[in-house]
């Protein structure tokens, strides 16, 4: 794809370096960009960023996202998780919703305001003394649209009659692609020269982070662009009628459609582990990561609504995908996932993420060495059996995703 964006970064860049140049005394090495500069107005800690546009929440409520500024070389990208509506039964207001649907709580839901001190964990734990990203600018795109992150279109679902209620309509806006976006740009005219870029997200943020990460990967063709997908790995094989699948409903392909190579992904081959696979393929330089639980807890209980079969647990599910994206990159070397046992779902933004091993390795590490760009190997718990925490019970401090 050639990224309009991407094409102006680089003609902007090109006359200033030929303006400093031709301004530069002879034999003068031009003045180098000031990174800083469009970071001036950032408060430290949490910048709460309303974009303009057509950017909205599922229900038309506001959407924003957060910055924290640190060294802008170094950048962090991460995509909220928050479950996923598809249909008139799960997007329902009224009912059981199946996602984060408004704005307005805190900053693990919605699309909330600054975390209150003290609440933070996992890689947004800026004062922790094991964080890998204490360092890094933190760019924290919430979620409220329902669609993974990659919706392009509004829905209206209907409810049928019943003897007690008149049948309803009621309007989705699935315009997650929108909202990223809208961070995305913002990203691109805040942060100028990036060396590292780490992408990541959680759950619906771990099923979109491969799309993101083509857009960096092009965008800053100069910056080590890597990506960690958390707790997406076991959907497999979902069944769905024509017209009632959830990429559908969400226009995703729409959305995808601006990347070369998309076209091998249609309507009846459409999975998060072709995401990863055709992004992989399109970025060899790129590191692409994955990490799950083996029967995490949330994955099957979405797998169950989509109707699929886990009589066997989501394992075998969640080996299976993992060997086709092997087969899909064999040669290129630039996919690791670790997999550890348990069921808790997400680790990312959770006190586990410090204190979670498999096969013998912590997370922590792996991730601090993939992120630096060391070479790592794939972790897997084997038979899965035990707890990822040696000395400690398997604790749930963060409320579901939804």
């Amino acid at each position: 794809m050639k990224n309009r964006h991407s094409n102006a970064l680089v003609v902007t860049a090109a006359l200033l370096a030929l303006a400093v140049f031709a301004c530069a005394p002879a034999g003068e090495a031009p003045e180098p960009v000031d990174l800083e500069a469009p970071l001036a107005d950032l408060a430290e800690g949490w910048n709460t960023i309303t974009p303009a546009g057509s950017t909205t929440c599922s229900d038309g409520s506001p959407f924003r996202f957060f910055v924290r500024k640190a060294d802008p070389t170094r950048l962090v990208f991460y995509l909220q998780g928050g479950g996923g509506c598809w249909s008139a039964r799960t997007c329902d207001p009224q009912g059981r919703p199946t996602y984060r649907r408004t704005a307005g709580e805190e900053m693990r839901s919605a699309s909330g305001t600054e975390p209150e001190p003290g609440t933070a964990h996992g890689i947004a734990a800026a004062n922790h003394p094991e964080n890998p990203f204490a360092d890094h600018s933190f760019v924290f795109v919430p979620y409220c649209t329902g669609d993974v992150h990659i919706g392009d279109r509004d829905v209206v679902y209907e409810i049928p009659a019943t003897e007690e209620e008149p049948a309803r309509q009621f309007t989705i806006h699935h315009r997650g692609y929108t909202n990223g976006r809208a961070a995305l740009d913002w990203t691109y005219d805040h942060f100028l020269g990036p060396e590292t870029v780490f992408i990541t997200g959680s759950s619906a943020g771990s099923a979109a982070a491969p799309v993101y990460t083509r857009h960096f990967a092009e965008n800053y063709p100069d910056a080590r662009v890597t990506t960690l997908g958390d707790s997406a790995g076991g959907y497999r094989n979902l069944p769905g009628r024509p017209g009632s699948r959830p990429h559908e409903s969400w226009g995703a392909l729409a959305a995808l459609s601006h990347f070369e190579n998309m076209s091998e992904i249609g309507d009846d081959s459409f999975s998060y582990q072709a995401l990863y696979i055709q992004a992989a393929k399109a970025h060899p330089e790129v590191k692409f990561a994955r990490y799950d639980t083996a029967e995490d807890r949330l994955q099957i209980r979405f797998l169950e609504i989509a109707g699929a079969n886990v009589d066997d647990g989501m394992q075998p599910l969640l080996d299976a995908n993992e060997a086709d994206i092997d087969a899909a990159l064999a040669g290129q070397d630039n996919h690791r996932s670790y997999i550890a046992p348990g069921e808790l779902h997400t680790i990312m933004l959770r006190p586990q993420f410090y204190t979670y091993e498999s096969d013998g390795i912590r997370f922590r590490d792996w991730v601090a060495a993939l992120a630096a760009g060391e070479a790592i190997s794939d972790v897997h718990c084997g038979n899965c059996t035990g707890s990822p925490e040696p000395e400690a019970v398997e604790a749930d401090e963060a409320p579901e995703p939804w």
